[in-house]
């Protein structure tokens, strides 16, 4: 619309007609980055509040947060002409306007969409281009150069598991398509990474027998499971137990596509 454009999906960074433009700092970064997680839904007074200051709140709070609001509107007008209008008040809090277009959590959400309307007319090379998509649009730690403890502890959090969640889904539909030797590294990179998320070393057991790797499937059971023990002094999910004994059998109506 005003050519501005955001990336939320790593460090924060700022685009104008494609040229990357210099970040706001201090408060005014934190109410961009806490609108532009929020795009198009209005973002309410005491909740930006939260973001910016926690439990420091200046004098006169919502004083201080229309002068910052006032601040990110110069911020926006300098870099693009107009595109102050992208920061509305509503009813309550304040609304930033942006379309999958200028903002890359819209586009990863639009794909994510799409990924799934290819599932469903079956169509597994579309699903997989989608979500390969999707997730190359993620560069990093989310909001790594944002300063704001409420920011880092609720919504990092969501957007990290909405990540892993894309991750997890591009590797069934790898596994589906019969990517079993190309996915055992990716998947023993995602294990050592995420030791506890239990659906990794779901898929990378399933990938490693299909690649005719039993033992090995069978070793990244014991791992886990060891792991699993040592840490919260539980067993695997049932489904790895599951997949476990199939392996064990030789069960191909579980371990065939």
């Amino acid at each position: 619309m005003y050519g501005v454009g955001l990336k939320v999906l790593g460090p924060l960074e700022a685009a104008v007609d494609g040229r990357r433009a210099e970040l706001p700092k201090g408060g005014q970064r934190v109410l961009l980055a806490a609108l532009a997680l929020n795009a198009g839904q209005v973002v309410p007074l005491d909740q930006l509040l939260d973001h910016l200051w926690g439990d420091r709140l200046p004098d006169r709070p919502r004083g201080a947060l229309y002068s910052c609001v006032s601040r990110l509107r110069q911020w926006l007008d300098r870099h693009a002409p107009g595109s102050a209008g992208l920061l509305t008040t509503s009813s309550g809090g304040y609304v930033l306007e942006l379309g999958p277009g200028e903002l890359d959590l819209l586009r990863f959400r639009t794909l994510m969409r799409e990924a799934a309307a290819a599932g469903e007319r079956r169509d597994l090379a579309a699903q997989s281009a989608r979500l390969r998509e999707a997730l190359a649009l993620w560069r990093g730690p989310v909001l790594a150069n944002v300063r704001s403890d409420t920011l880092q502890q609720t919504e990092v959090p969501r957007l990290t598991e909405e990540y892993l969640r894309a991750v997890e889904w591009r590797c069934e539909v790898g596994l589906a398509l019969g990517e079993h030797d190309g996915m055992v590294g990716e998947l023993r990179a995602l294990t050592d990474r995420y030791p506890f998320r239990e659906r990794f070393w779901w898929q990378l057991m399933l990938a490693l027998s299909r690649s005719g790797r039993r033992v090995e499937a069978l070793a990244a059971y014991r791992k886990v499971s060891s792991q699993l023990r040592a840490e919260f002094g539980v067993d695997p999910d049932l489904e790895l137990r599951r997949l476990q004994m199939a392996i064990l059998r030789d069960d191909h109506s579980v371990l065939s596509l």
